[in-house]
């Protein structure tokens, strides 16, 4: 995909909660049906900072895109992107708006990367088809980071020094490599299986809120609603109810 066409956009950081995450919730959980709210609590229980995904100069806003909605899906929480060579670019066909609630953390060099994460626990690992590290080993890790290289370049000089080793996910077929987005899928499958959720209590309720807030049309203007209550001093209750009222 072109990184100029129409879809494409430059991710920007998340942008702060407009009331306090716990307001956010009391004020927007009663609005959505009880299956929604299953579903999300379900989300926020299972997201987990034990993986987290690297990717290094993609240049396709496709296969970036790609990598975030997969991390989504499987409860990782946290992307690093290395721009070295290339910024990251989405493209909105593919994210699916995930870049709305996933923390996405952009970096200019490997090595501040990979600094970033060894300073916090994580062991850094690059997808690399002549390793002999296994993907079982990489499960076994408490806190592991797994790279994946530019589409053409591959992982660089630079990062494969900075790393702590590299992985290989066998192939049997006659190509001699996975499209990049499809290798993060599959090794991040097998380094998430089976892990718990492990988000700090905060991290839960910032989550929860933000999934709520994409969950409600007018969002914004409800919890503009319930600000200016509790600024006169009043129980929000029961400005949630009369919104209710008027959903119905």
């Amino acid at each position: 995909m072109k990184r100029w066409a129409d879809s494409v956009f430059d991710p920007q950081p998340l942008s702060p909660l407009p009331l306090p995450a716990e307001i956010v919730c009391r004020v927007l959980a009663p609005l959505v049906l009880d299956t929604r709210m299953d579903r999300i609590t379900r989300a926020v229980e299972s997201r987990s900072l034990s993986v987290i995904s690297v990717i290094e100069s993609l240049s396709d806003p496709h296969n970036a895109a790609a990598i975030l909605r997969t991390c989504d899906a499987l409860g990782v929480h946290e992307v690093h992107a290395i721009e070295a060579q290339s910024q990251v670019r989405l493209t909105h066909r593919v994210s699916k708006g995930v870049e709305k609630w996933m923390r996405l953390q952009r970096h200019s060099t490997p090595a501040e990367c990979a600094k970033t994460l060894r300073d916090r626990g994580y062991k850094l690992y690059v997808a690399d088809m002549r390793a002999d590290i296994t993907l079982e080993q990489i499960a076994q890790q408490p806190q592991v980071a797994l790279a994946f290289g530019n589409e053409h370049a591959g992982i660089s000089d630079e990062l494969m020094a900075c790393a702590d080793g590299a992985f290989c996910i066998p192939m049997t077929g006659m190509v001699e490599s996975f499209n990049v987005s499809v290798a993060a899928g599959i090794a991040l499958f097998a380094a998430t299986r089976n892990r718990p959720g492990n988000l700090s209590p905060s991290e839960r309720a910032e989550l929860r809120a933000r999934f709520l807030m994409e969950s409600i049309r007018g969002a914004e203007h409800v919890l503009e609603r319930a600000a200016k209550a509790i600024a006169r001093g009043e129980d929000p209750s029961a400005t949630i109810a009369a919104i209710s009222q008027e959903i119905q």
